[in-house]
């Protein structure tokens, strides 16, 4: 009697074999609203320490792949892997990526260190701890004094580099960018870049 695997399972995803396990697989990714199908069958892998850039017109489905990688949409068809785990069917809380939108998606009501420690809050991280590694996050990003802030008395580049400091300081499996440093100059940008490469 064949057995079913239960969503999340660790399953090996076609034509991979252990020694060559990518860091993420997407098998077959189909994305429809009504009829309209905005992402139609994509197939690629990233290794361990690569970065693979996503680029198209706008509204040729490059956000939409991000969502559905990191769980924020449910897939019409296909599969995603994460480390030659199935979590096509996870929620995004129970996979660990993190996905750095354009428009910041902060928390109005909570000060930068509350809003870089929040990830970490949610996988019941000690307070203490959480403050710790926020804090790290936020000097990485060039942040160190800004704890106390809201997102209202932030500029638009400094509101980014929050968003990317919340990502990073989870240390997913995963980081997804949504043109998420676009909004910053020049050499800050550089700077986030070398930054990312060395993580």
């Amino acid at each position: 009697m064949a057995e079913t695997e239960e969503p999340g399972a660790a399953t090996q995803p076609p034509g991979v074999t252990a020694a060559a396990q990518p860091d993420l697989r997407c098998v077959g990714l189909t994305k429809a609203f009504g009829r309209n199908t905005v992402v139609d069958h994509i197939d690629f892998e990233v290794l361990p320490g690569e970065f693979v850039s996503i680029v198209g017109p706008s509204g040729c489905g490059k956000t939409t792949t991000l969502r559905l990688i990191a769980g924020l949409e449910d897939l019409t068809d296909g599969a995603v892997y994460l480390k030659g785990r199935d979590v096509s069917r996870l929620p995004p809380e129970k996979r660990n990526t993190a996905m750095v939108f354009q428009s910041y998606a902060l928390f109005p009501h909570m000060n930068v260190l509350q809003n870089v420690a929040f990830g970490l809050r949610m996988r019941r991280v000690g307070r203490a701890e959480a403050r710790d590694r926020a804090r790290e996050a936020l000097k990485r990003a060039r942040l160190e004094g800004f704890d106390e802030r809201k997102p209202s008395q932030l500029s638009g580049g400094q509101r980014q580099r929050v968003a990317v400091a919340r990502a990073l300081v989870v240390e997913p499996d995963v980081l997804l960018l949504d043109e998420a440093l676009t909004n910053l100059d020049r050499r800050l940008r550089q700077e986030l870049q070398l930054e990312l490469k060395r993580l």
